[in-house]
């Protein structure tokens, strides 16, 4: 992919006091868990369930802090990845053929970016990226490809919508924050 730096002038560099980033960080995990539950948005597969930990990663504001824009990451038990059917001698033997990489015991990563709206005292959110970093072991491998996809190769990509890198105070201005809340 081709990376496409943010130019200095246009760094976004919004800072939420502490209060509000805890406040809209317990806000975003109830409204992901919520998602979980109901199976909705991202979250359609079995694999995601109660036990799936959600982890706010990073809260990018504009000057108002009326918008969002927030990575997660979430954590979810190898298995759960798999059919029900499979155990875990199924699985080594497909990750020795080549056909699966995520091994049976032990838990992977996935990152997913998402915009939110505040109103009132009220949080809107929505997965309007579509984008997903996903079966990674290592937490941080994941932090380092979001930023990677968000900071450097987002505004690279040649359709309307995409002139910004999320790091971009021009970015606030872009056509995307008009969604069904």
């Amino acid at each position: 992919m081709t990376v496409k730096l943010t130019p200095q002038e246009f760094k976004s560099n919004n800072k939420a006091s502490k209060k509000l980033y805890l406040k809209d960080s317990i806000s975003l995990v109830r409204l992901i868990k919520e998602d979980i539950k109901e199976h909705k948005g991202d979250y359609h597969s079995k694999a995601y369930d109660y036990s799936t930990k959600i982890i706010i990663d990073t809260i990018m504001y504009n000057s108002d802090f009326n918008k969002l824009i927030f990575f997660i990451i979430d954590k979810k038990e190898n298995k759960k990845a798999y059919p029900e059917t499979l155990t875990k001698e199924n699985v080594d033997y497909l990750i020795k053929e080549g056909n699966a990489d995520i091994p049976y015991e032990g838990f992977h990563y996935t990152g997913k970016a998402y915009i939110g709206i505040r109103e009132n005292d009220s949080l809107y959110i929505n997965n309007y990226f579509r984008m997903t970093t996903a079966g990674y072991n290592i937490i941080n491998d994941v932090k380092k490809e979001q930023r990677v996809a968000f900071f450097e190769e987002y505004s690279a990509v040649k359709y309307k919508g995409y002139e910004y890198n999320l790091d971009d105070k021009r970015f606030w201005d872009s056509d995307i924050w008009s969604f069904d809340k």
